[in-house]
C-alpha cells in the first residue's frame, strides 16, 4: 500500500510553499515581540535578581557597558528552540515549524544587535532615535516602564509606556554617542538627553549603582 505521508512529515498533509513558509516566517518574528516584552518585564525586572536572566540584565543595569556573553545568549536562544519548535512542529508540521523558529530566532538576533548599538552607536534613523530615547528612559526615567526595546507597541497595549520626554543621563553611565571631547551633550541629541553628575566611578557608587538596579530604582545622577 503507498504511503499517505506528505512532505511536510504529516499523514495527508501537502509540502507547504513558498507563501506559506514566508508566513511562517514572519509571524515567528512578530512573536519574538511578545517574548521581548515578557522577558524583560517578568523573567529579568519582576524577578530582582533571581535566576539567571535577571541577574544578567540587572547586572547590565548597574554597569550599562556590560553585556551578557555571547555563550549565554546562545542558550538563551537554544532554551527558545527547545520550546518553540516542537509546539509549532505538533501544529503545522516539519517545515512550517523550521520557517516559524527561524522568524523568531532572526528576531531574536536583531533585537540583540539592536540593543547593543542603542548603548554604542549613534542613531542613524528616526527610528533609531525614538528607539534609543524609549530605552534609555527605562534605564534611567523608570526601568519599570518600557520594557520593549525594538517597539513600544506592548508597553503601550500593557500600559507600562512611559513618554521620555527629555531623558536625564548620569554622566557616569552616558553612552560613548551622547557626549562630546569636553563632556558636553552633542548638539544634534541636545532636544532628547541632559547630563547630570560626576564621571568619575567609585567602588562606593559601584555598589549604589548594583543596588539601584536589583531594587528596579532609577540610578542617582550626583
Amino acid at each position: 500500500m503507498a504511503s499517505t505521508m506528505g512532505d511536510d512529515g504529516h499523514d495527508g498533509r501537502a509540502r507547504p510553499g513558498a507563501l506559506r513558509l514566508a508566513v511562517a516566517g514572519a509571524v515567528g518574528a512578530a512573536s519574538w515581540q511578545v517574548g521581548e516584552y515578557g522577558l524583560h518585564r517578568f523573567a529579568m525586572h519582576e524577578l530582582k535578581g533571581r535566576g539567571l536572566a535577571s541577574r544578567e540584565h540587572l547586572a547590565h543595569h548597574a554597569d550599562v557597558t556590560y553585556f551578557s556573553p555571547t555563550s549565554k545568549k546562545l542558550l538563551t536562544a537554544a532554551g527558545a528552540t527547545a520550546v518553540a519548535l516542537p509546539t509549532a512542529r505538533a501544529l503545522v508540521g516539519w517545515r512550517t515549524a523550521l520557517a516559524y523558529t527561524a522568524g523568531m530566532l532572526g528576531a531574536y538576533a536583531a533585537y540583540e544587535v539592536l540593543h547593543r548599538r542603542a548603548h554604542t552607536h549613534a542613531p542613524a534613523t528616526a527610528y533609531g532615535r525614538r528607539m534609543r530615547k524609549h530605552h534609555l528612559h527605562h534605564h534611567f526615567g523608570g526601568p519599570m516602564t518600557n520594557h520593549g526595546v525594538t517597539s513600544s507597541v506592548l508597553d503601550r497595549a500593557a500600559r507600562t509606556y512611559a513618554e521620555p520626554g527629555v531623558v536625564t543621563v548620569p554622566r557616569r553611565m552616558a553612552p560613548v554617542w551622547l557626549l562630546d571631547e569636553d563632556g558636553r551633550v552633542r548638539p544634534e541629541h541636545a532636544a532628547d538627553y541632559e547630563v547630570r553628575g560626576r564621571a568619575p566611578r567609585s567602588a562606593e557608587q559601584d555598589r549604589a549603582d548594583h543596588d539601584a538596579a536589583f531594587a528596579n530604582e532609577v540610578p542617582e545622577p550626583v
